[in-house]
Formats: structure tokens, C-alpha cells, sequence
């Protein structure tokens, strides 16, 4: 079968054209997340770099510029992919490498333009780099997402690196064989179709990861509390029963404390409810302050939270208490413009106690306690 490079070529850049419209179309473009907003950028640079190499023939004088940019565009589509995997996937090595590739990668061809095989080893070999950057980003530990499309993801540039490296090869060193962009060479023609075939499986791996990214977003929305960003008194029940079961069975202290706002009614009738929602936020944000990993904080409703302290003992949550009380006091008159303190009422978790409920239940008890004996204080729970 004859495979005519010069349309492949024009299909490669209608698909570029297609995917760079069809992303934000089904992403949205206004209100979509980083990693989003960096797939969409891939695909649009290299659309754009794509088409300035077509058409970098046609442009007389200009063509060096106009080839260059070209080159720039693919490199920066690179980059931008590999800021994608970042966003979507957490933290990921060769971020230095492949933005020095994006910015050396379209130099080198530039001021290497007169020679032909410089310019095409040179920018191939870049860009297959890049291309290995963003496989170590996809393929490096990320539980939280699917290793089937980062899979499927990393094959695909695996295959258009080797190609697009072969490419070089043949262009830097075999020139006589591939003297120009549309010599028919049966490793240019490969190229062609890895690169028509992986854009389209790398579009659905893009559009999986977005969907991926949005449920989990609407999980966490399910667990946590809009206004405060704590839990919500649904999570901590769900986070609770594993947590007293192992303070249990490995007779470990665990505690749980419950802080009450004092005389919110009068704050939110003197602040309005915006000023109640910013003492609501103030409290909360001391509260992911102050807290070790492993602790859990809720907003358990209203002005009131709930926190569940593994490996805690009564002397080390009573210091806890003082440290956020003490917190309090000094930045609630900057914040609210007055001050602010709270209750709280500690209970530890028994041996025999038979779940989440008893422990609420001593705290609640004692938390009615403090407000009783004046408010401002924290009541330690009797264990019976």
C-alpha cells in the first residue's frame, strides 16, 4: 500500500485543528481546573507549531522564523503536557528538563537552520526527550489515579518517541535518504501514523483523566464541609469506627474533643452572617494549623467541631486546647475586630467503649459542663 507522506502530514494537522477545538467544547474553557487548562494549552501550541512547519515553505524569507516557531510551539505543547501530568497527578520528576528543552529545542534549530541535518537531529531529539519526560511523569507513583489511561498514555509516547527519534536519526545522519520534511521515507511514513494514531488515543487518555479529576472533586465535596473546608460530620463518622477499633486492640490513647464557639448568636447578630461565617473560617483554619497528620477535624453543625485525636493522651490534647484557644484570642480581634473564644469538652477513648457514639456522648456532656461553669474552658470527661 502507498502511503502518500504529503497528506498524512495534512491529516496529522486537520486532527491537531479538531482536538484543539473539540477539548475546550467538551472541557469547558472558563471554569475547568489547571491540569485542564494545560491539556487544552498542549493541544492548541502544537497545533499551532504543526501548522507554522506546514506552512513554514510557503513564507520566502521568513521561513528560519516561521520553522522555528513552529518548533517552539511543539516543544511548548510538550512542556505544557508534562504540566498537566503535574496538576493532575501531584508532584513529578523533569519538570527543569523538559522547559530547558522547550526553550533549547526551537534555539538550537533556529541558529542551526542553515544545516539541515543539525536542525532536524537537533529538534527530533528534543522533542522525543520531552516526550520520555512526560512517560517518567505518568509512569511515576500516582495511587489517587488509574494507572489504564497513564498507561495507555505512556505507550503512545513511547511509540511517537522512538519514532519521532528514529526521525532524527535518519534526518541527522542518513540525510542523502530523507533530504527533505516530505521525502516518502518508510520511517517518515511511520512517524506519520504513530503520531495520527497516538493524538487520537492520547485525546480520549486526556478526556478520562478530566473525568477522573472531576469525580474525585465531587467525592471530596461529599466529605467536606463548603464554608470551614473541614470534614463534614458524614467523613468523620465513615474515618472514625477503623481509627477506635486499632486505638483498641493496640490499647492505644486516642481522644476526642468537641469546641463549641461561645456566644456565636451575639457574634453573628453584632458581625452579621458574613462575620460569622469569617469567625466560623478563622476557627477552622487555626484548627489545620495546629493539627498533626492523622488527626481529623469536622464541622459537626452550626458552631460547633468535632476532633478525633489518635495517639493522643488527655495531657497532650489539654495542650492542643491551649494552643488553639491561645490562637484564638490573638487573632480574632485582626480578624473579626473582637474577641472570640470557645469551649470544649475532652473525653479519651475506653477499652469497653463500644463505638463513636459513647465517646460523643462523655464529650457532649462534658462540653455542656464547661459552658455551664462560664464558658472559656475545657472540661475533661469522666471516663465511666
Amino acid at each position: 500500500m502507498n502511503l502518500d507522506l504529503s497528506t498524512l502530514l495534512l491529516v496529522l494537522g486537520a486532527q491537531l485543528v479538531g482536538l484543539a477545538a473539540a477539548l475546550p467544547l467538551l472541557m469547558g474553557w472558563r471554569h475547568i481546573s489547571a491540569a485542564a487548562r494545560c491539556a487544552q494549552g498542549s493541544v492548541l501550541l502544537q497545533m499551532a507549531g504543526w501548522l507554522a512547519l506546514i506552512g513554514s515553505g510557503e513564507a520566502g524569507a521568513q521561513e528560519p522564523l516561521v520553522a522555528s516557531l513552529g518548533i517552539a510551539g511543539l516543544t511548548a505543547g510538550q512542556a505544557q503536557l508534562w504540566e498537566a501530568m503535574r496538576h493532575w497527578l501531584g508532584q513529578r520528576p523533569g519538570r527543569l528538563l523538559v522547559w530547558t528543552l522547550a526553550v533549547a529545542g526551537p534555539l538550537g534549530y533556529g541558529l542551526g537552520y542553515s544545516h539541515y541535518a543539525w536542525r532536524v537531529g537537533w529538534s527530533n531529539t528534543a522533542l522525543a526527550l520531552q516526550m520520555l519526560c512526560v512517560v517518567l511523569a505518568l509512569v511515576w507513583p500516582a495511587p489517587a489515579a488509574s494507572r489504564r489511561w497513564r498507561g495507555l498514555m505512556a505507550l503512545c509516547l513511547v511509540a511517537l518517541a522512538t519514532t519521532t527519534l528514529a526521525r532524527g536519526v535518519l534526518g541527522g545522519f542518513y540525510t542523502e535518504a530523507y533530504p527533505n520534511f516530505r521525502t516518502p521515507h518508510p520511517v517518515a511514513q511511520a512517524w506519520a501514523l504513530v503520531s495520527i494514531l497516538s493524538l487520537t488515543l492520547m485525546a480520549v487518555c486526556l478526556l478520562v483523566a478530566w473525568r477522573e479529576e472531576a469525580e474525585r472533586a465531587l467525592a471530596q465535596q461529599a466529605r467536606t464541609d463548603p464554608l470551614t473546608g473541614l470534614l463534614n460530620r458524614r467523613a468523620l463518622q465513615d474515618a472514625a469506627e477503623p481509627l477506635l477499633a486499632q486505638a483498641q486492640r493496640h490499647r492505644e490513647p486516642l481522644a476526642l474533643l468537641l469546641i463549641d464557639l461561645d456566644h456565636f448568636k451575639q457574634v453573628n447578630d453584632r458581625l452579621g452572617h458574613d462575620g460569622g461565617d469569617q469567625a466560623l473560617q478563622l476557627l477552622a483554619t487555626l484548627l489545620q494549623q495546629h493539627l498533626r497528620r492523622g488527626d481529623l477535624a469536622a464541622r459537626w453543625g452550626g458552631e460547633e467541631f468535632c476532633l478525633l485525636l489518635p495517639h493522643t493522651d488527655a495531657a497532650a490534647a489539654q495542650a492542643l486546647d491551649l494552643r488553639l484557644r491561645q490562637a484564638l484570642a490573638a487573632q480574632a480581634p485582626a480578624v473579626l475586630g473582637q474577641a472570640l473564644a470557645f469551649s470544649s469538652g475532652l473525653t479519651l477513648c475506653a477499652p469497653g467503649d463500644p463505638g463513636l457514639p459513647a465517646l460523643l456522648r462523655r464529650a457532649d456532656q462534658a462540653l455542656y459542663a464547661a459552658k455551664a461553669a462560664g464558658r472559656n474552658r475545657l472540661v475533661l470527661a469522666d471516663p465511666s
